[in-house]
């Protein structure tokens, strides 16, 4: 079996997309791990390095990698078992006040953003933003009340179907936690990811520098220029498992390595 080969072993062999929960993970040829992906918590960067493992190469449209799902491997043919006894199984997830800021800033208010125009569009109307290329500080503030207030209605299923980009990251982590992936937090992947895969994959670090595409909102302001009690409230308040997990988590891998 060569390093291509893992995937298709015997035993793999079931067609199709499967009722199991691998199908909620990506996979590679080279190497049998398990990616969980939550949107808006490193997601771009992940699955150009997903690529990157298999091909020793960057995607030729890596900023718009989401867009080439036939490049990508579910692992919707492993059984439950494999999965269950993997140790490369990982999910990444993110402050969600970072995580919300990030979506505020990019696929809201990010008027040169023509890719997410639609989701703008749904929540401008839905909300009640203001956009403009001018906003001010308090436009802003108004503008992120709106939003999550908006945004927990939605989540409560009384206003159309919810957008991955704002889904609670809880929910996907409660489909697949049974097989207690590990949980990395988006802060700190650059360290913690290789002490995951360093057996697996023992240049994963040198391979992880190699590629350099982040998808990284342009944010007019800061978090700390931007939030204010009632903000963090209102995320605390739609958000309150992915709070929960994030302090647990991070406290968990603790500061991480020295920089000196």
């Amino acid at each position: 079996m060569t390093e291509f080969d893992w995937f298709n072993k015997p035993g793999l062999e079931k067609p199709g997309r499967g009722p199991g929960p691998g199908r909620f993970f990506y996979t590679t040829r080279r190497y049998p791990l398990f990616y969980l992906q939550i949107t808006k918590c490193g997601c771009t960067f992940l699955r150009n390095l997903l690529y990157y493992l298999d091909h020793d190469e960057i995607h030729p449209d890596s900023a718009r990698i989401h867009a080439h799902e036939e490049d990508f491997l579910k692992a919707d043919r492993i059984p439950r078992r494999t999965l269950r006894e993997s140790r490369y199984m990982f999910a990444v997830i993110r402050d969600p006040v970072d995580r919300f800021l990030s979506l505020y800033f990019d696929k809201l208010v990010n008027l040169e953003n023509r890719h997410d125009v639609g989701m703008r569009t749904r929540v401008a109307k839905a909300a009640g933003l203001r956009l403009a290329p001018d906003l001010d500080l308090a436009d802003h503030r108004e503008n992120c009340l709106k939003t999550l207030n908006w945004f927990e209605v939605n989540l409560a299923g009384d206003a159309g179907k919810p957008n991955p980009h704002w889904q609670r990251q809880s929910l996907r982590l409660k489909r697949i936690s049974e097989l207690e992936p590990h949980l990395l937090t988006l802060s700190g992947l650059s360290w913690q990811l290789p002490k995951i895969l360093d057996p697996l994959i023992p240049d994963i670090a040198e391979k992880m520098d190699a590629v350099r595409v982040r998808n990284e909102s342009r944010k007019p302001l800061s978090r700390a220029e931007i939030m204010t009690p009632e903000i963090a409230a209102a995320v605390l308040r739609v958000y309150p498992e992915d709070s929960e997990t994030y302090v647990r988590v991070a406290a968990r891998w603790g500061k991480g390595p020295r920089q000196d």
